[in-house]
């Protein structure tokens, strides 16, 4: 029955894919979505720094972490036929951030760093939102990036 209901989603809806290696699957919710609505919407949702391999990258490392996450996100794009310029929503979710639901703003600079390196002319301040969450699905997993693209 469960087959049967993805199949019929899939046809209804669009298609569902794996955003990384089958063996992360057990780490969380790491999926994109390619919606078949018109304007060719794309939702890449939990992305976390896991290598082809399965591995963490980066433990500790934000900002190694971040890198890893955004080249998941450019390979998984680059399979539906886009790139970063598609990208019309980003949201960042840190872990361990300061004060009640308020990120760090050292956090967010370093990020933003990065970001411009994969969002070459797009200002991703004005598409970016982000969390600040207690827990993301590992201890050492510092950030989780959820994407929306349009082709």
């Amino acid at each position: 029955m469960k087959f049967c209901f993805i199949l019929i989603i899939s046809t209804l809806v669009g298609t569902f894919a794996m955003a990384q290696t089958p063996s992360n699957l057990s780490l969380g919710y790491i999926y994109r979505v390619n919606s078949g609505l018109p304007g060719k919407q794309v939702y890449i949702s939990g992305q976390r720094p896991y290598n082809e391999k399965g591995e963490l990258v980066g433990v500790g490392n934000l900002s190694r972490q971040t890198e890893q996450v955004f080249e998941n996100i450019k390979a998984s794009l680059g399979r539906m036929g886009m790139t970063m310029s598609n990208v019309t929503q980003v949201t960042y979710n840190y872990k361990g951030s300061s004060g009640k639901g308020l990120v760090d703003q050292n956090l967010t600079q370093q990020v933003a760093g990065i970001a411009k390196t994969y969002f070459a002319g797009v200002t991703t301040s004005q598409i970016a939102k982000t969390n600040s969450v207690a827990k993301i699905v590992q201890d050492d997993i510092l950030i989780e990036i959820e994407v929306i693209a349009v082709k």
